[in-house]
């Protein structure tokens, strides 16, 4: 039975005190585990970014997933509205109303995008 190869690391301070947090937040046993778990995931997120294959990259698949989170978080909204207005519904005023929520979802993915909270 082949024995699993061994790396060591040098780390700077700072980069000890985020690996050392990240192990104490995920609850794991060593500092080893913490080092896998990141490195998996940096690998993963590596071989998925590659932009030369047809598909798309993380962050463009995490747009498009935000885009239909906030519009349908708007249009749930605009549901409920229309569900519980007690003099029924206006049609006309319902269409103007799903326009302007949407609108308000698109302008608060590009704030998102573009970094403001």
């Amino acid at each position: 039975m082949a024995r699993n190869k061994a790396v060591q690391v040098a780390c700077s301070p700072n980069l000890y005190e985020k690996l050392s947090a990240y192990r104490e937040e995920k609850n794991l046993s060593s500092d080893a585990d913490a080092m896998r778990e990141l490195t998996l995931f940096a690998l993963r997120i590596l071989e998925h970014s590659d932009d030369s294959d047809e598909g798309l990259s993380t962050r463009e698949l995490m747009e498009i997933i935000l885009t239909y989170v906030v519009k349908n978080q708007y249009t749930t909204s605009l549901v409920h509205y229309q569900t519980f207005n007690e003099d029924g519904v206006d049609m006309s005023k319902a269409n103007a109303k799903h326009k302007d929520v949407i609108g308000k979802a698109e302008s608060k993915i590009e704030q998102i995008l573009n970094g403001v909270k």
